[in-house]
């Protein structure tokens, strides 16, 4: 049985994390292709082309960050070079849950999203964007924007952060960083994915 897989490698070629995707028939297994340098060969155009494409909102046009290989997709991690051209100035948001802004100066800005729990007759029936008010299940609640505070660096091909938000440190450590066509995925040691997909953002993203 043939196994599908994605691979996260990192800049060396090391693989930092395999998930099977789905299977096929039998085909022949054969040893996984070694490069010296992944990100030589999935920015056909460059990696400061895809870096614009991204912010420009293409949707990961071409694969962004994608090598061209079936059937392993493989996916490089940023250098340390490219993680701090990918987000000085800019955001990574997860949409309805945080916006964390990156300043050249090494802070982090930005707020957290809480909702809490209002009257359920301040709810409009058909949900209106940007009110800052979200009917769900039954439930009204009000969106709460929570200053964020904290600090970051690019080193070793990671990217190092200290955030925090409503009086506590909520998201620490060094992650290895990946652009899977319009998304971005951060990586733990261990080689899980952090939480949810990121949307990388130009300057400091709006309001949600």
């Amino acid at each position: 049985m043939q196994k599908f897989t994605m691979k996260l490698w990192s800049a060396a070629g090391a693989a930092a994390a395999a998930t099977t995707l789905a299977a096929t028939p039998a085909m022949a297994d054969g040893p996984a292709p070694t490069v010296a340098d992944p990100t030589e060969y999935v920015y056909p155009a460059g990696f400061d082309k895809a870096l614009s494409l991204m912010l420009a909102g293409e949707g990961g046009e071409n694969g962004t960050g994608v090598q061209k290989v079936w059937p392993t997709l493989s996916v490089p991690a940023l250098t340390t070079v490219q993680i701090q051209k990918a987000v000085t100035g800019n955001s990574l948001v997860i949409p309805y849950h945080y916006t964390h802004q990156y300043s050249a100066d090494g802070k982090v800005g930005g707020y957290n999203i809480r909702y809490d729990k209002i009257d359920i007759s301040k709810c409009p029936k058909k949900e209106i964007p940007g009110d800052g008010l979200l009917l769900y299940a039954g439930v009204c609640q009000a969106q709460v924007n929570e200053p964020v505070t904290g600090t970051w660096k690019a080193e070793d091909n990671k990217l190092c952060v200290d955030i925090g938000w409503a009086g506590k440190t909520q998201v620490t450590g060094c992650y290895n960083v990946f652009f899977v066509m319009d998304s971005v995925a951060m990586v733990k040691p261990d080689g899980s994915v952090s939480g949810k997909a990121h949307a990388l953002k130009k300057g400091a993203a709006p309001d949600m």
